[in-house]
């Protein structure tokens, strides 16, 4: 028995010794932490490792490599034109002045150089007054609403002059477009719905920036409405 238990370990030995040799097993259980995904090799280190997770396309990088869109205050040049308004009209933030050939400039706040420093010598008129989204209090709608009618008288005034106009604000898209829709309601007898319709949609068109939202101040909107309805009265 022990000569036949060794003739049998000899042909179990050579069949072994002529078969080929098989790569070790990779297991394909899945790491810790990564069940359900596909494990992927190591480029770097030649073992395994979880999948790394889908981006979301709003947390994606541009594969093309473009930067975002600066918000409306950085923005350059910074302005639209207001063509059906008038071809000499222009709406702008605060670096516009400096970035355009303007012969008026109506600023709701200071101008800036593109060097970023204040530039107040950009400006021809100053009407001052705060944007609070909307949420100005009875008192400072009051100066809001004087201020842009003052703004619309002194924009109808540089526009029959034949002068390049720009009204100019922070971002270019609450207090300078307000007195730019009133104008084309004072002066031009448009509705105030179609005025703001057009701010928006050239502000749109011809500038990208983040926080895009013209004419997104329900205050002003209403003293828009309201100076249609006195503009009515009178007739």
């Amino acid at each position: 028995p022990d000569g036949l238990k060794h003739a049998r370990l000899q042909r179990f030995v050579a069949h072994r010794a002529g078969r080929p040799k098989l790569a070790p097993c990779i297991s394909m259980k899945s790491p810790k932490g990564s069940q359900g995904k596909t494990p992927q090799r190591s480029a770097k280190a030649g073992g395994l490792r979880p999948a790394a997770p889908a981006q979301s396309p709003r947390c994606s990088k541009k594969s093309d490599g473009r930067r975002r869109p600066a918000d409306g205050r950085t923005d350059t040049p910074g302005f639209a034109q207001l063509p059906r308004f008038s071809p000499l009209l222009h709406v702008g933030n605060q670096f516009a002045a400096a970035c355009g050939d303007f012969d008026v400039v109506i600023s709701t706040v200071r101008p800036f150089a593109l060097s970023g420093e204040p530039a107040p010598e950009l400006s021809s008129h100053t009407l001052y007054f705060n944007d609070e989204q909307g949420r100005e209090e009875a008192a400072q709608a009051i100066v809001a609403s004087k201020q842009i009618a003052e703004g619309a008288r002194l924009v109808a005034k540089a526009i029959r002059a034949g002068r390049r106009t720009l009204v100019h604000c922070e971002w270019g898209q609450n207090r300078s477009g307000a007195i730019c829709c009133a104008y084309a309601v004072l002066h031009l007898g448009w509705s105030s719905a179609r005025a703001i319709a057009h701010m928006r949609a050239e502000n749109r068109k011809q500038r990208k920036y983040n926080g895009q939202f013209p004419m997104s101040n329900r205050c002003f909107n209403r003293i828009l409405k309201t100076l249609e309805a006195r503009r009515a009265a009178r007739r």
